[in-house]
């Protein structure tokens, strides 16, 4: 699998694609449970189309220096992490095989929720200048 490398400003993480699309779908979950359509609508626009390329994630377009999108992704991903560290020391295979398999992700075993969190770090820092630990 690849790499997805989101830029907005000054600023770039470099993500692996699974764990783009492990973190989209909490976004999502944590929107959809917040009612905010508008951030849900655009992580709902990301789509992952082969190894390294995703569609439809242009932070710089959909941001735009605008403090309330930016606070509320914040929030939205604040809350994300919740969902993630709820399931423990790993995100079960169970519950990624039912919610999240498809062509592209293929999962074989659970996943480790302290590699998601210091990926939601790195989308974090997008916004707020930190360096995240990697």
């Amino acid at each position: 699998m690849g790499h997805e490398i989101i830029k907005y400003r000054d600023r770039h993480a470099i993500i692996h694609d699974m764990d783009l699309w492990v973190i989209r779908h909490f976004l999502l979950s944590e929107a959809e449970a917040c009612d905010n359509s508008e951030l849900a609508a655009f992580a709902c626009g990301w789509d992952w189309v082969g190894p390294g390329v995703y569609i439809g994630k242009d932070f710089d377009a959909y941001f735009d220096g605008d403090q309330a999108r930016e606070s509320a992704f914040l929030k939205l991903l604040e809350g994300a992490r919740v969902r993630i560290e709820s399931f423990g020391d790993a995100v079960p295979l169970n519950y990624l095989a039912t919610n999240l398999q498809s062509s592209l992700a293929c999962f074989g075993g659970d996943l480790p929720v302290t590699g998601l969190v210091q990926q939601l770090e790195k989308l974090k820092g997008l916004f707020t200048g930190a360096r995240p630990v990697v």
